[in-house]
């Protein structure tokens, strides 16, 4: 009885540590997503000094998105995209992407997929309110490649069109 009590105590708190969910992007096109807690005890963090303020500049001696100036830790990453065209799925790289919404869940809004010639360009745009960041992953003859992960403000303009 005891662990079962245990276990309802818990729930809340295991559903949070982890949220899934599927987007439905255009006709036959899917995004399956995982967003996680983040654990800072599974991550090396370098620290810079700026105007006498101290910051994560690093999370695994890489630059990181998902906050405007890295005082405090990332709240939650986004561990897994998926994105499946017709019957083509593509694994999507997601390193570095931190703090990816504000609600834990992801949003079609979040999202644009436009055909070219002979590939797709995924857009997208994350934020928690502070830290936005966008990515766009080109997907040609069967690869997904991240062309673009930055807080630079161009590229956020396909949210334009």
């Amino acid at each position: 009885m005891k662990i079962i009590l245990y276990l309802i105590f818990l729930m809340p708190f295991l559903v949070f540590s982890q949220t899934k969910g599927r987007l439905n992007i255009d006709i036959n096109v899917t995004l399956d997503w995982e967003i996680q807690e983040f654990e800072k005890s599974k991550h090396k963090f370098d620290y810079c000094i700026e105007s006498g303020w101290k910051y994560i500049c690093k999370i695994d001696d890489s630059e990181w998105f998902g906050s405007d100036f890295g005082m405090e830790y990332p709240k939650n990453q986004l561990a897994k995209l998926v994105l499946t065209i017709g019957n083509q799925k593509y694994q999507l790289l997601t390193s570095k992407m931190f703090n990816p919404n504000f609600s834990g869940y992801l949003d079609e809004n979040q999202f644009k997929l436009v055909k070219y010639n002979d590939y797709f360009i995924l857009y997208s745009f994350f934020s928690d309110g502070a830290g936005s960041y966008s990515a766009h992953w080109k997907i040609k003859n069967d690869i997904a490649e991240r062309i673009v992960l930055s807080n630079d403000e161009k590229y956020f303009e396909w949210q334009l069109d």
